[in-house]
């Protein structure tokens, strides 16, 4: 696990409880960075650039239980598996993904990645197309149970980019306090929360206000990118989010007087990057990388986020006023 930086003059308050003290948020790797590439080459990048594990994207029935899977994580522990977000047709449905997604999560539970492996969950949109699904997941409680997860295993839902922010008018399972309504869901049943900030930003939500009103104990799970207008998975500081003060903030475990999802977070935060935002990898070839652009790269941003948890963001991190909105990225995961 990363050890965090030591906070600096304008760090955390004396009166904290010393950050060797407090359970420290694991900083993984989300595959999606590096999607274009074999898994086991992404493992070693991250691995390299000193991340403490990965976070799996389910984008192809190929990600399955097997030797390429089983290659990736004994290089760099699988500690998040993204269940599959499109296409579930591929896997015979979407409550089929969600338990492939379950199935491979419970495989790769071990010593190495702390026992535990948490896989986050997309809502169904409400649209149509997932009319069944969307009737079934509204009355499903105890998901958990329904799904069959494995000791070790922990379930959250992820917050997607709220279409009644943007358009003004109400989406999906969620309307007028999207937010609130998400929350209800997850406590229903049975599930944490993943809070992707840059869907929040897309939304023209207030991230840190947002932050704020999730309770105690429910945040499991943070998908770490910037944004700016509706561009999404940009590097810490390319946008307009205030990212450091938003990690410095549930960096805060157990700090006397804290509250709110800071209060309690002993979970993961996954950097998530659309590929283009790194320098180029060829795929194939060594998986020994030493002092490559994009293990560099990696590392500086890996190295910020274990400061900005310990409360000693870098400055460029702390946001800046949304400007007009640019073409919308497109990457492998949501």
């Amino acid at each position: 696990m990363d050890a965090p930086a030591p906070a600096s003059a304008h760090g955390p308050a004396s009166g904290a409880i010393a950050a060797q003290d407090k359970p420290t948020p694991v900083v993984v790797m989300s595959t999606g960075c590096l999607f274009h590439l074999p898994l086991p080459q992404i493992a070693a990048i991250a691995q390299a650039a000193g991340f403490a594990g990965l976070d799996l994207v389910m984008g192809s029935p190929k990600i399955a239980p097997g030797p390429e899977v089983e290659a990736a994580h004994a290089l760099c522990p699988v500690r998040v598996v993204h269940a599959p977000f499109r296409n579930w047709s591929a896997w015979g449905g979407h409550l089929n993904a969600w338990h492939a997604a379950v199935d491979l999560a419970g495989g790769l539970v071990c010593a190495e990645n702390g026992h535990s492996v948490h896989v986050t969950l997309h809502p169904p949109a409400g649209t149509l197309r997932d009319a069944i699904q969307t009737r079934w997941f509204s009355r499903a409680v105890g998901l958990p149970r329904l799904l069959g997860v494995a000791p070790g295993v922990s379930l959250s839902l992820e917050n997607l980019p709220w279409a009644s922010n943007l358009m003004g008018g109400g989406g999906g399972l969620f309307g007028k306090d999207n937010l609130a309504e998400l929350v209800a869901e997850c406590l229903d049943k049975g599930l944490g929360l993943t809070l992707d900030v840059c869907h929040l930003g897309v939304s023209g939500r207030d991230v840190l206000g947002d932050l704020g009103r999730i309770p105690a104990g429910l945040l499991r799970h943070v998908h770490f990118s910037d944004a700016q207008g509706y561009t999404e998975h940009l590097p810490p500081g390319q946008g307009a989010l205030p990212l450091g003060p938003f990690l410095a903030e549930i960096g805060r475990a157990n700090d006397a007087g804290s509250s709110g999802a800071g209060a309690s977070f002993q979970g993961t935060v996954s950097l998530e990057l659309d590929p283009s935002q790194l320098p180029d990898v060829q795929s194939g070839g060594q998986l020994n990388y030493g002092n490559a652009p994009v293990v560099r790269a990696l590392a500086v941003l890996r190295q910020g986020m274990v400061s900005a948890l310990a409360g000693d963001p870098p400055p460029a991190w702390c946001g800046r006023e949304q400007g007009a909105p640019q073409q919308l990225s497109v990457a492998a995961f949501g």
